[in-house]
């Protein structure tokens, strides 16, 4: 950071700007999007645009309620500026992790230094999970932006006593709402609720909300959408978003996404990656109910971080991406830690954090190699029908592994371990993101890509029917809808076709569909790959 001491304030955020740029932009669009959650959400935003239905969301045909569509709104502008491809669809996640970088800076700056701010941007761009949610079509990247901008402006108006900011810390709860529902409101309201509580100034700090104007402002950014859905869909609508998409992803596990109790320490372990060595050093910094900035900073981060982790532990759906809202505390507090000199890391630090780091390198070195061995250790048949595919490992995962190695090297050499740290961060995540997801990205997708692509070339009158199977991509890249059937009742629905269809399918499915039509024995798949089928038929006539 002291290359930048002396330059005006404006260069700090070129800079950010400049690295995100670098790291971000090239590799966003190279792995294609991923079922299930990347492609619904694209599927979403493309049918919206095509049907001009800007209230109502829907993927492949039908009414999808999940999520409210300020996220797609933004797709649709990326998807008219540079075509309906990955990049366009990742691209609002990876400017929205732009602007919570600069955020922070901004923040930073204001509440200690420019270096600061800088620090803190950096640090939080350089955390393994940051990048990969920068590379994906889903909310979280837009929805953390809003979350970090209520409650950073929440410690300003407290900090400050400028009413302004409790205000903006109202209007940006409201549109973490309008983004992703009551997960935009319950989470800063907790944070929010237990620091002042920990600080012992609950009382005071309710007495002093404007709460008139707060409330104004709160609903005006939170309510237009599910007011319009819900005078067209009524009670319908709230049902299914509030009852289903959002009580019941906490009650039960949803889509296969449960975990046990330590599900989240997991993740946050990996998912702070190279940082992870340093955390004691936050807690070190721990200060109930100190008034001075760099301690209230901490206690804020500690308790944004506990809340999210605690309330997402107790939630039965999991993903690792629930908790991604707590990567700007972390970084502020690791900033704030090596500025108070308590965080500066020792060579006990550096030793954890390379034998962290070390073995990802060697794998990466090594996995072209073991990759042919990789498949005697599966055992589950969709596991096996992937990696059976004709891909293999290039040698650009072993060049990324050894780019690795040589940084954390160099770590233990420099002078400047702060500096070190965030490189050897940006090394990891160009490491994994640009070869390993690149190939993981051709094993995953490459059927349904080679579904999509053998779809566009039939007929625009060809039915398309899926059987147990439900694959956004596929309807993503062939711009094709395609009806989803399920049980005796989609087979039956096969079986009364009278003219030319598609059927894809998964092979453990051909068993099932024999029963209804037995004649598909005979017919060789268009495609079959990886554990899926696509087929071409034409129902024997009933005598």
């Amino acid at each position: 950071m002291n290359a930048l001491t002396h330059l005006p304030t404006r260069y700090y955020a070129y800079a950010i700007a400049a690295i995100w740029a670098i790291l971000t932009l090239p590799s966003l669009g190279l792995a294609p999007l991923f079922d299930y959650d990347e492609t619904i959400y694209a599927q979403t935003a493309a049918d919206m645009m095509h049907l001009g239905e800007w209230i109502v969301p829907t993927a492949n045909g039908m009414q999808f309620f999940e999520k409210p569509p300020f996220t797609y709104y933004m797709m649709d502008v990326c998807y008219v500026l540079f075509g309906e491809n990955a990049f366009a669809a990742r691209l609002p996640s990876a400017i929205f992790t732009l602007l919570t970088a600069l955020l922070l800076f901004r923040f930073g700056r204001d509440t200690h230094s420019p270096q600061f701010g800088l620090a803190a941007a950096l640090i939080f761009l350089s955390m393994l999970e940051v990048s990969l949610l920068a590379h994906a079509a889903i909310l979280d990247a837009v929805l953390n932006f809003f979350i970090a901008a209520c409650l950073l402006n929440y410690f300003r108006w407290i900090q400050t006593g400028d009413t302004r900011h409790a205000l903006w810390c109202a209007a940006m709860m409201g549109v973490g709402v309008s983004i992703k529902g009551p997960v935009g409101v319950v989470v800063p309201v907790l944070i929010i609720v237990l620091e002042r509580l920990f600080a012992g100034d609950l009382k005071r700090t309710l007495q002093n909300i404007p709460w008139l104007p707060a409330l104004g402002l709160f609903f005006i950014t939170a309510t237009p959408w599910y007011l319009m859905i819900w005078l067209e869909h009524g009670i319908g609508f709230l049902y299914e978003f509030i009852m289903v998409q959002n009580i019941g992803r906490a009650l039960k596990p949803m889509q296969g996404h449960g975990g046990a109790w330590h599900y989240y320490i997991v993740v946050f372990m990996v998912s702070v990656l190279p940082w992870l060595a340093l955390i004691p050093a936050i807690i070190k910094r721990w200060h109930r109910t100190s008034s001075e900035s760099m301690d209230m900073l901490i206690r804020l981060a500690l308790i944004w971080t506990a809340i999210v982790l605690l309330l997402f532990t107790i939630a039965h759906t999991k993903l690792p991406h629930y908790i991604s809202c707590i990567y700007p505390a972390i970084a502020l507090a690791l900033a704030a830690a090596w500025w108070r000199k308590q965080g500066a890391p020792s060579r006990p630090v550096l030793s954890v954090t390379s034998i962290i780091l070390l073995p990802i390198a060697l794998i990466l070195i090594a996995f072209p190699m073991l990759y042919p061995s990789i498949i005697e250790w599966v055992h589950h048949p969709r596991a096996i029908a992937v990696l059976s595919q004709n891909i293999q490992p290039g040698l650009s995962i072993s060049i990324g592994g050894m780019l690795l190695l040589a940084s954390l090297v160099w770590m233990w050499r420099s002078q400047h371990i702060l500096h070190a740290f965030i490189v050897v961060g940006f090394v990891l995540q160009s490491a994994l993101l640009i070869p390993v997801g690149s190939f993981a990205g051709q094993l995953a997708q490459g059927p349904q890509s080679n579904i999509a692509t053998a779809l566009q070339a039939l007929p625009k009158t060809t039915p398309i029917f899926s059987y147990n199977l439900n694959f956004p991509s596929i309807s993503f890249q062939s711009q094709r809808s395609y009806h989803i059937l399920l049980n005796q009742q989609g087979m039956d629905t096969l079986a009364a076709q009278t003219s030319t269809y598609a059927l894809i399918c998964r092979t453990e499915s051909l068993s099932q569909l024999t029963t209804s039509l037995p004649h598909i024995q005979n017919i060789t798949p268009i495609i079959n790959q990886g554990g899926f089928l696509l087929f071409v038929l034409q129902n024997e006539p009933k005598i």
